[in-house]
């Protein structure tokens, strides 16, 4: 019996190392199902009779980021790391959230970029004349109820997980066998994939979701390469919870009727924007601190 289980383990081991990119696209489209999996079953309605706008909100909210928590802090972790005999310790430190990886440095960093990719958007609106600074909208009762706000909240679960999932697992995995440089692109070319479940299981615009997967890419580039450069996933949290946060709340206190101006500002504000700030803001605090793309050169 305890041959077998040896076997099966250095089986396991062999394929992840043989193999991250395969495993990788299986945790990928694991991730997109399990995390829409009680919307589409429509979950809500067997613990709710009548749910109010903001219980149904709270449980889809609640719902999404325990399932996502269970999967990637538990699920992935202890049957890919801790079976082999790895620590936490160790694990927090392959996907770079370990205590020793976080610095006052990476943390300004990521607050840097993400407020000043708040008042680029701002700018960029001013300049397109589709500003109107009408942020009463995000609790008015036209929007989910006057739960509007709620995106504050619900943003922390693509903040977190998708940049545990994506930019800390995932990336890891494609490290362990190709290089620097074809583990980003391939990192972000999954991270793109994974918005396509927006269409398939919320039934989401088409147009809308393959803008989205495109925006993706760029948008995965530069915060693999921040985690790089940094050694570090919180800052690509930050600035992922603060794009998805600012990108939402635009739909508010910005007038997009225009069809024109809409293109342009969301070409800018999604595809543009976030990947010039993080490259510049990484370049400028990595000029005076530790460059930790130079630890992983020759791999």
């Amino acid at each position: 019996m305890n041959g077998l289980i040896m076997s099966n383990e250095n089986e396991t081991e062999s394929v992840l190392i043989e193999h991250p990119l395969l495993v990788s696209l299986i945790l990928t489209f694991v991730y997109g199902f399990a995390i829409y999996l009680p919307d589409y079953l429509d979950l809500e309605n067997v613990f709710f009779t009548n749910p109010s706008p903001f219980e149904r909100i709270s449980f889809e909210f609640v719902s999404r980021f325990t399932l996502s928590g269970l999967l990637w802090i538990f699920v992935v972790p202890i049957s890919l790391y801790l079976m082999k005999g790895l620590t936490s310790r160790d694990f927090l430190r392959t996907i770079r959230l370990h205590p020793n990886q976080i610095s006052s440095r990476s943390i300004l960093l990521g607050l840097t970029v993400s407020i000043s990719f708040f008042i680029c958007v701002v700018l960029t609106a001013m300049l397109l004349g589709v500003y109107t600074s009408n942020f009463s909208l995000l609790t008015s009762p036209d929007y989910e109820n006057g739960l509007g706000w709620f995106i504050f909240v619900f943003a922390l679960i693509p903040g977190i997980w998708e940049e545990i999932a994506f930019r800390g697992i995932i990336f890891s995995f494609l490290l362990s066998r190709y290089s620097v440089g074809k583990a980003l692109l391939l990192d972000s070319v999954l991270f793109s994939l994974f918005h396509i479940f927006n269409y398939l299981l919320l039934n989401q615009d088409l147009s809308s979701v393959l803008f989205q997967s495109i925006a993706a890419i760029p948008v995965g580039l530069s915060l693999a390469y921040l985690v790089v450069k940094t050694d570090s996933i919180l800052p690509a949290i930050l600035i992922h919870y603060s794009i998805d946060v600012t990108l939402f709340i635009s739909g508010f206190i910005f007038d997009l009727s225009n069809t024109s101006s809409t293109l342009i500002f969301a070409l800018l504000s999604l595809i543009v924007i976030p990947p010039f700030l993080i490259l510049l803001f990484s370049w400028i605090f990595s000029s005076n601190g530790k460059d930790h793309t130079t630890d992983l050169k020759g791999k």
